[in-house]
């Protein structure tokens, strides 16, 4: 699912610069950031580390062959180097080549290849269990970037309201229509425009630096146009209980460590079971001590038997000790269960009820749009006061923040539970 996720990403990446689109789409800034994304880099790295783990089990199985030679030199008889045969020589060498195979190791090779597998399979969810939270990292990323620039382009639309009613109010007063007061009251709110415009700019460039870091770029890069946030998005299928189980690396990985640990019993275990293995050793050397004999070479084979007979209960011990981590693990199977559960219906409320708070903001700014307008058309004709136009432009701009956030929302609940259900 996640390569399938990726090529989808690529692909659309392409396609958007082969027909010159210039704005950076959310499945093109998921992909850039896969791509960049450290943790995922050491994620696959561990999980090669884990491969190399599992050959190297392997080879507990096969034959192994070892070369030994050893010599020696008698300090006290320095002279004696060479001599006729049957006197004694000051040095010996011996070089032996020996193969071993093992027969049976009390279980032993079979439990740390068990346990070597589910290590591997643990460092393949973790690396999943990185790409979904990279995944849901950067689609918040980019919605929150996206959500500041909405928000910038509401409070510059906020501030030319503001300074188109400043305009009028003071050219009214120098007509002597109007009292000192209202144009105070109107050029208070405009300095307050502004600065709400100067917060606005500041959030948005630092969450696009964000944004750039979070790719690998430039944090000070020419800004991209982002997808605006009333973008419609396909709601997913909600899924059950037991679907999601099966998607999720962190119950698959409670299920491996379970396994994990009752193969590391059966390994320490196995050093109470009856050990076998066989050998073929052969050797040339000189004979110690060194008479001048032409050196020989011997050949032996055999067989190495090892059986525990008492060791004070430390078996009986033992397997209690990795009993109750088994234990614990099935336990923390449990809590994981727990947890996607709790998840699960947390990120199905937040899309439905982000769905509410969407379409309310909506209908809302619609009615504070006609509001300003008809309290500014009716103060320019003289029958509001300038207090009502104050609270309508406050109501307004309430409200077009109240929409922004609403979506953002919004688009972090459908992230959240692609997350949980792992998408």
């Amino acid at each position: 699912m996640k390569k399938k996720l990726i090529i989808v990403c690529v692909v659309l990446g392409l396609t958007q610069v082969l027909i010159g689109q210039v704005s950076l789409t959310p499945d093109m800034y998921r992909e850039r950031v896969l791509a960049y994304s450290q943790v995922l880099k050491q994620a696959h790295e561990s999980k090669i580390a884990a491969s190399a783990a599992k050959g190297v089990a392997r080879t507990g199985y096969l034959p192994k062959l070892d070369f030994s030679a050893q010599g020696t030199l008698d300090l006290k008889e320095l002279d004696k180097w060479d001599g006729a045969v049957g006197e004694y020589r000051n040095h010996t060498y011996y070089g032996q080549l020996t193969l071993s195979q093992p027969l049976y190791m009390g279980g032993a090779v079979k439990a740390q290849n068990k346990v070597a597998s589910e290590e591997l399979l643990l460092a393949e969810l973790s690396e999943e269990l990185s790409m979904d939270q990279i995944v849901y990292q950067a689609e918040a990323v980019y919605w929150q970037a996206a959500a500041t620039q909405a928000l910038l382009d509401a409070a510059e639309e906020y501030r030319r309201i503001v300074e188109e009613q400043h305009r009028v109010i003071s050219d009214r007063f120098e007509d002597g229509l109007i009292s000192k007061t209202d144009l105070l009251m109107i050029s208070t709110r405009q300095k307050e425009a502004e600065l709400q415009y100067i917060t606005a700019r500041k959030n948005h460039t630092l969450s696009m630096y964000r944004l750039h870091t979070l790719m690998g770029e430039d944090p000070e890069k020419k800004m991209e146009e982002l997808a605006g946030m009333d973008e419609q998005m396909d709601l997913p299928a909600f899924l059950e209980l037991d679907e999601v189980l099966g998607r999720r690396a962190e119950f698959k990985s409670a299920q491996a460590n379970i396994r994990k640990s009752e193969a590391l019993r059966s390994s320490v275990l196995s050093k109470f079971n009856p050990q076998l293995s066989m050998f073929v050793t052969g050797g040339w050397g000189s004979a110690s001590p060194n008479l001048g004999l032409d050196p020989a070479f011997a050949a032996i084979t055999g067989l190495n038997l090892s059986f525990p007979v008492f060791h004070w209960g430390e078996r009986r011990q033992t397997d209690k000790q990795y009993k109750a981590y088994v234990t614990a693990q099935k336990l923390q199977e449990s809590l994981a269960i727990d947890q996607i559960k709790e998840e699960l219906a947390g990120a199905r409320a937040k899309i439905q009820e982000s769905m509410n708070q969407v379409r309310t903001a909506r209908e809302n700014i619609g009615l504070a749009e006609e509001n300003l307008d008809l309290v500014t058309f009716t103060y320019n004709e003289g029958k509001a006061s300038i207090v009502d136009v104050l609270s309508a432009q406050l109501s307004w701009t309430q409200a077009k923040s109240n929409v922004v956030n609403a979506w953002l929302g919004h688009k972090l609940a459908l992230a959240e539970y692609k997350k949980v259900v792992s998408y």
